[in-house]
């Protein structure tokens, strides 16, 4: 009995020691976790249930509080931990956006929220703990939307600074001659829009800003290449006039234009500059074609009505039109001398049409005097002797007098009796 009751003792004082050892641990545990912020009431309580068991000698009940007081003190501080870690990288975002001038209400309540997850707590294993868990989710999750934002926030801020430099670039690229009136007509609309972005980022539309700045740059870079290209089309479209000038054609109208494309250019209006330097170039070989077809024409015409002439063949409205082509040319309107050209071509045929018909009415004429012949017509010799002359007008090129003396035989030949006519 004696024996049973020292057992029974020994181990009595054993789990007392455990017990005490436990709760040791656990006070010393909780002691330093004192010193973070983390709420231990949940710990605290569970470590004085774990002390008033061990007073009342219930070992065993002591030494499970005293465990679940370490555990619920290990958890907190760990949950805690990892609150404040999500908590801190949020504020830095915070700060980080701040410093860009944007918007970070959203941000701040999420902070809020989280506070109120923390302050409220739930059962947990017959304890009642701050919710550390959910107010970390939160925390996490506005720190992730913060960093997106963040990321978009600098490539936008980049954008913005991309887009600064193209309109640099454009406002010095070689050949603006005057800054000031140059970035009237090209870069005022840019800095405009450029002041859009930089307000858009302000106000946290970040997206927006970026494309706004994008469009800026792509813009400008657009127009300092127009810029390149337009130059290089008005010094091509210049040295071709200048040949053209060498070869004696007249190319004032294009140079005036020229002078006034490169105005433009020079203040600014690019687009209508290069639109305008494209179509010059244009017209610089057009001229030249158009010369060289206004020249030909006009020789081909010459060497006609000289040929013409020599036949006998005269039309003052042809020899007028050819001198209104060659006074075309001279001025330099080259379309309107081909115009001239045409009337006289026009001339031409109408003249060749109307000898070729005066000659078929004569030819028919002398076969009705050869029919006469045999017939009693007193004034067929007078018939004759005007047909005669008609003929031989028409061979000295008088077509004129040779259609006047044709009609009068015509006449004449009329008071041929009627059963002398040859038969129609």
């Amino acid at each position: 009995m004696t024996q049973d009751s020292g057992g029974f003792g020994f181990f009595r004082a054993n789990k007392a020691r455990h017990a005490e050892e436990a709760i040791g641990r656990s006070e010393g545990l909780v002691a330093v976790l004192r010193l973070t912020s983390a709420d231990l009431r949940a710990a605290e309580d569970s470590l004085r249930i774990a002390k008033d068991l061990f007073k009342s000698h219930e070992f065993s009940k002591a030494l499970a509080a005293a465990r679940q007081a370490e555990r619920l003190a290990m958890t907190l501080d760990e949950r805690f931990s990892a609150y404040q870690k999500a908590r801190q990288a949020l504020e830095i975002r915070i700060t980080e956006l701040r410093r860009l001038g944007l918007r970070t209400q959203d941000l701040e309540e999420a902070l809020r929220r989280a506070e109120e997850k923390g302050a409220t707590g739930g059962w947990e294993n017959d304890a009642y703990v701050p919710n550390y868990l959910e107010g970390r989710v939160v925390l996490e999750r506005a720190a992730e939307q913060g960093r997106d934002l963040l990321m978009r926030a600098h490539a936008a801020s980049n954008q913005v600074f991309l887009a600064e430099l193209a309109i640099n670039a454009l406002a010095e690229a070689d050949g603006v001659e005057d800054p000031q009136q140059f970035a009237q007509g090209a870069l005022v609309s840019l800095e405009h829009s450029l002041e859009d972005a930089t307000r858009e980022l302000a106000l946290g539309n970040v997206d927006g800003a970026k494309r706004t700045a994008l469009e800026v740059e792509s813009r400008a870079e657009r127009l300092r290449t127009i810029f390149r290209e337009s130059g290089a089309l008005l010094d091509r479209t210049e040295t071709r006039l200048g040949e053209l000038r060498a070869a004696g054609i007249v190319t004032e109208s294009l140079d005036r234009q020229v002078a006034y494309a490169r105005d433009m250019r020079a203040k600014g209006l690019l687009e209508p500059a290069l639109e305008m330097a494209g179509r010059l170039a244009e017209d610089a070989d057009r001229l030249a074609q158009t010369h060289g077809k206004a020249l030909t024409a006009l020789q081909d015409a010459e060497v006609l009505s000289e040929r013409l002439g020599r036949e006998g063949f005269q039309s003052y409205e042809a020899d007028a039109a050819i001198k209104d082509a060659r006074r075309a040319i001279k001025e330099g309107h080259y379309t309107r001398a081909l115009e001239h050209v045409d009337r006289a071509q026009s001339a031409f045929a109408r003249r060749r049409n109307a000898r070729e018909a005066l000659a078929k009415s004569l030819a028919d004429t002398q076969r009705r005097v050869e029919l006469l012949k045999a017939a009693e017509f007193p004034m067929l010799p007078d018939v004759q002797e005007v047909l005669g002359r008609a003929e031989r007008e028409f061979r000295q090129g008088n077509y004129s007098g040779s259609s006047e003396d044709l009609r009068i035989a015509t006449v004449l030949l009329s008071q041929a009796p009627a059963d002398s006519r040859p038969a129609s």
